[in-house]
């Protein structure tokens, strides 16, 4: 018993020596890469609503997820009742808007035209009536008092000659104490214009004496008056009327911006009315959400894509794929991949539909700079057969193949120690037994192993 277990150990030590070193051999080596990859349509037409100012966008119909679809076939029918009665309403309002612009132009070109020719009437007015007062309280004024004092003048003057027209006559026919039929006419009249005259006397007093008092005092008072309504108006209209004016101008400005506003505002419902025909711009398949940046993401859109629901502006809602799309595959490598990975390298994809069928693939693009998430995204082209039944959303598996070598040699990564300096360098286990660190160049190299181009030679033995 005793004799089994020291052979045991004795075996474990051994194995234990051998793993501790190993012999530098000649073998073949490549490197290659794997990828997730997802396959993708080249071409599609994403729907995403971007509305103007239209905010009600109802599904009232809509196709299933993976439906084949013929040219012209509605895609997402979106209720436009609300929408097609708002325009109906704002065509009808641009019927009268366009006529009260007009008329508010109209307006506007009289004002224009009115607005001097009513300032300069006032100013003439103004001068008119203060140069009517100036002239009156310096002539008119005295003047009419004079004339209306001589008028008591000019009665007791006509008076005095009726009476003594009358005085005369009395005489001269008095003289033979007989009168005839003609002098009695001539005295009856001569009577009577005396009694006029005595009555013109007395109403011209009256009237004298009024006009003294009231009359004359009161159209100097209302001249004044006159004179003063003149100025204040005349003020006011200077400033009034260029104000009327400018504020007339801003109003139609401001109509006109309405106007403007309003057609705007009508041209953008039309137009989101017409981003309510959703249809197939060709015969093929339509898939929910949207196909950006190497991914399909349909999460988003098939929460809202039901009907009744309401459409979210700014988010991709669905991908219509044309039937004559060929089909790409969209992987994420991160930068260790990168190594192996450049345009026009070779490969093969394995599909999640048949995992014993390998498709030939190439790169067709690599991305210089990576997504926000780190990742660069890789485009790949598959070379596919009629019998392959893949279709866009399939996930597969995809190897590129890196550097082949024939022979190099090959070393595993954990007998390497990297030096301070950033060099790398092997333990060498020299003929005495003793080791020695020996600086190495590495080439090509994978997770596992590493060629080494330079320090030891086939058949050396390297320990750890």
């Amino acid at each position: 018993m005793q004799r089994i277990l020291q052979l045991t150990l004795a075996s474990v030590i051994i194995l234990s020596a051998q793993a501790e070193e190993h012999t530098v051999t000649e073998k073949s080596f490549r490197t290659e890469s794997t990828l997730n990859a997802v396959f993708l349509p080249e071409k599609f037409t994403s729907y995403t609503i971007k509305p103007n100012i239209w905010t009600d966008f109802t599904v009232s119909s809509l196709v299933s997820q993976g439906t084949q679809v013929k040219k012209g076939a509605t895609l997402i029918g979106i209720d436009t009742k609300h929408i097609d009665k708002n325009i109906a309403e704002a065509e009808k309002s641009r019927i009268s808007a366009t006529l009260a612009l007009a008329q508010a132009k109209h307006e506007l070109a009289q004002l224009k035209i009115a607005t001097p020719r009513n300032l300069e009437a006032s100013a003439r007015n103004e001068k008119q009536t203060a140069e009517d007062l100036k002239w009156y309280i310096e002539i008119g004024h005295p003047k009419e008092i004079e004339v209306t004092k001589r008028s008591i003048k000019s009665a007791e003057l006509r008076l005095a000659y009726q009476q003594e027209e009358l005085k005369q006559l009395l005489k001269m026919y008095g003289e033979d104490n007989k009168t005839e039929e003609t002098e009695e006419i001539i005295l009856k009249r001569t009577r009577n214009s005396v009694e006029q005259a005595e009555f013109a006397l007395k109403a011209a007093k009256i009237e004298v004496k009024r006009s003294l008092a009231i009359s004359i005092p009161r159209k100097l008072k209302a001249m004044q008056r006159a004179s003063d309504m003149a100025r204040i108006a005349n003020a006011a209209a200077q400033e009034q009327l260029p104000r009327a004016l400018k504020l007339k101008q801003l109003t139609v400005a401001k109509a006109e911006r309405d106007d403007k506003k309003s057609i705007e505002n009508l041209a953008q419902l039309k137009a989101d009315r017409t981003m309510m025909n959703i249809t197939a711009p060709a015969d093929g398949v339509v898939y929910y959400g949207s196909m950006h940046q190497g991914s399909w993401n349909p999460a988003a859109a098939a929460k809202v894509l039901k009907i009744g629901g309401k459409l979210p502006s700014n988010t991709s809602l669905m991908t219509f794929i044309p039937a004559d799309s060929p089909l790409q595959l969209s992987a994420f490598a991160t930068d260790k991949q990168l190594t192996n990975l450049a345009a026009g390298a070779k490969g093969f994809a394995i599909s999640n539909l048949n995992r014993y069928h390998t498709i030939p693939v190439s790169i067709s693009s690599l991305a210089t700079y990576p997504e926000t998430d780190g990742t660069y995204h890789v485009a790949l082209k598959p070379t596919l057969g009629k019998a392959d039944k893949i279709v866009p959303g399939m996930k597969a598996t995809i190897q590129i193949q890196g550097q082949k070598f024939d022979k190099a040699l090959v070393v595993p990564a954990n007998f390497l120690s990297r030096q301070p300096d950033g060099s790398y360098s092997v333990k060498l286990k020299l003929a005495n037994g003793k080791t020695d660190n020996r600086a190495v160049t590495i080439g090509a190299s994978n997770k596992d192993s590493a060629i080494i181009t330079k320090g030891i030679e086939k058949g050396q033995v390297i320990v750890k």
